[in-house]
């Protein structure tokens, strides 16, 4: 469940669903499909097709092979606008905004622009790159990829307006988005990253976890995205990976990850450092 405080600011604007082109989670054999099929998930209607063909490959090359639409099911709905959890939502981004430090934007400009080398150059430093880590990098990638059809068709389902563009005052410090804002795709990007690079170095998931704390909360600092929303990203990024290493190949390419991993540290010894300092620097806290 997605949890928020309550709020005296309201407006009677209504979250609501959009259909979408996704075939009923009922056709799919998948473990987490029965599963879903228990729930009182939306109608989902929507051709596959498109969501597969955004992501070109066999099915046997890919990561993710579960039906898009049992995943899609799994995401609750966002508040509505007028109920608490909608005005608790707001209320968040406009007092973000009107305690916004520079320091703070210059962190959500960083967030704004990540990729799938971010998470580990927080972790590990400016050696965390495509050179020194050609298989990570593609396998993060590959999966970055094939995650991102299924959000975009999660955010046309729920079609949720983003903060400033409801009139009520939310000014944005970073790039506005040209899509809709439930559920964040940089939250679910980065949990995504944080499951495949902590199954690849469990020893250092607790430093990956605390980067998508920091992608979640630099998306509301940066008046894009309401806590719910990056819940909903956080949710449906981890929900992925997960299905994703179910397949083999992902199991394979993680174990391709975390040789090259060791190799690199390795190599590098700065990077190792500078990721167990962090660690120290974390169970301080």
């Amino acid at each position: 469940m997605l949890h928020a405080l309550t709020s005296p600011v309201c407006d009677t604007t209504l979250t609501r669903p959009r259909l979408l082109n996704i075939h009923s989670d009922k056709q799919s054999h998948t473990p987490l499909a029965q599963h879903t099929s228990m729930r009182k998930a939306p109608v989902i209607t929507v051709i596959i097709a498109f969501l597969l063909a955004a992501t070109a490959g066999a099915a046997d090359q890919r990561f993710l092979t579960t039906d898009p639409a049992a995943i899609i099911a799994m995401v609750p709905p966002p508040p509505a606008n007028d109920s608490p959890a909608g005005m608790a939502d707001l209320e968040t981004v406009l007092q973000v905004q009107k305690d916004r430090t520079p320091a703070q934007v210059a962190r959500a400009k960083r967030v704004c622009a990540h990729d799938s080398l971010s998470m580990g150059t927080q972790v590990f430093g400016p050696a965390f790159n495509e050179k020194n880590l050609p298989r990570t990098i593609a396998i993060l990638t590959k999966a970055t990829n094939e995650r991102r059809p299924v959000v975009r068709a999660s955010k046309r389902q729920w079609d949720r307006v983003r903060p400033y563009d409801r009139g009520l005052g939310v000014d944005p410090c970073v790039e506005r988005q040209d899509n809709t804002s439930y559920p964040s795709g940089h939250s679910s990007a980065s949990a995504l990253w944080a499951v495949f690079l902590g199954k690849a170095m469990p020893e250092y998931e607790i430093l990956f976890m605390n980067d998508v704390r920091e992608t979640m909360w630099c998306r509301v600092i940066g008046g894009v995205h309401y806590p719910s929303d990056t819940q909903a990203g956080k949710f449906i990024g981890t929900i992925i990976a997960n299905e994703m290493l179910r397949n083999k190949q992902t199991q394979d390419a993680i174990k391709e990850m975390r040789a090259e991993l060791l190799d690199f540290l390795k190599k590098n010894p700065d990077a190792k450092q500078r990721a167990q300092a962090l660690l120290k620097k974390t169970a301080s806290k």
